[in-house]
């Protein structure tokens, strides 16, 4: 039998390498994250499969890689993968929607929680001996507030389901791809206008994917129909919200706070992204699924996806499926 050539771009969890290993079909080119984009494109030229998590893969690459058979993203977005030039070249790209949906769902309630409560302020003043009043840290409960989530696919229904049984919150949703019944399950009132969610919510949670439709999709408008004392969250990706209309909500007190896991320019620095900076705002390196479970399942779903298409069947998880029609 002729092994194939796989390339991992980046780090994965251990048990992807070695499901790879185990299949016997492959030959591994491992960069753990060490590489230039033109030492992948190179790399790429007498590969079957290519398996990323935020490199590149672009037109270019793929055009020069005439074996290339998959295109598996060990992850959910999939942003930085050219998929038009994959569908017209018949390349399939798959991802991992059943790896992070509880991981990226619990940052989004940890930040709720740490804005509610002043968290990060209050353990930044302690450590440097400012031991305040804790009128100072005055904060607010989420118990029976009302959490409008935007987008309730896999992540926005395991929030909805945790905050509604939880802390008794009531959910309201924005998704026009899913029905009334569907939101129900999830204990969600689904909502056929965005203004309506942003008006009534306490705290507002993004978990749609980044397209023309959702790109700036919270701008000035939408923050100025949000309550003042209001939270928003993005554990999504960057572009959803515009980001120098948040900074202006945040510092005219248009609302409350913010929880950003995600930013329009990756990796973000203070000198160029002013929210870094702002005491209402926390902010994480987009670590949503970086949980150790969650790596686990993203690296071995990934690498089962590599191993399904390179076996000559079908992927689970294509986001081009119409290749196959």
């Amino acid at each position: 039998m002729i092994r194939k050539k796989v390339i991992v771009v980046e780090h994965i969890d251990e048990s992807g390498i070695k499901l790879l290993e185990n299949s016997n079909l492959v030959d591994i080119l491992y960069f753990d994250g060490n590489a230039l984009e033109d030492d992948v494109s190179k790399a790429l030229e007498d590969a079957s499969a290519i398996m990323v998590r935020s490199a590149p893969v672009t037109r270019g690459m793929m055009n020069n890689a005439q074996k290339l058979e998959i295109i598996s993203k060990h992850g959910v977005g999939y942003d930085n993968i050219d998929v038009a030039a994959a569908t017209e070249l018949n390349i399939p790209v798959t991802i991992t929607p059943e790896a992070n949906s509880d991981s990226v769902a619990e940052l989004a309630i940890s930040m709720m929680l740490a804005l509610a409560r002043n968290l990060l302020r209050a353990d930044a003043d302690l450590k440097t001996g400012q031991f305040k009043k804790r009128e100072d840290y005055t904060g607010v409960e989420l118990g029976e507030k009302t959490l409008g989530i935007i987008g309730l696919g896999r992540i926005g229904s395991r929030v909805a389901r945790r905050m509604s049984l939880g802390f008794k919150m009531r959910v309201l949703a924005y998704d026009p791809f899913i029905s009334v019944e569907y939101a129900a399950q999830f204990n969600a009132e689904l909502l056929e206008e965005l203004d309506a969610l942003l008006t009534a919510s306490d705290v507002v949670t993004i978990h749609a994917p980044l397209t023309e439709l959702t790109k700036n999709m919270i701008a000035e408008k939408q923050f100025r129909k949000m309550k003042q004392e209001a939270f928003i969250i993005n554990t999504a990706r960057g572009g959803i919200v515009n980001e120098a209309d948040l900074f202006r909500a945040l510092t005219e007190n248009w609302i409350r706070g913010a929880g950003l896991d995600v930013f329009v320019k990756e990796p973000p620095h203070p000198k160029d992204n002013p929210l870094l900076g702002l005491q209402n705002v926390i902010v994480t390196p987009h670590l949503g699924s970086g949980a150790k479970e969650s790596l686990m399942r993203m690296a071995t779903h990934a690498a089962e996806e590599i191993i399904r298409v390179l076996s000559g069947k079908q992927p689970k998880h294509p986001v081009n499926p119409e290749i196959y029609d």
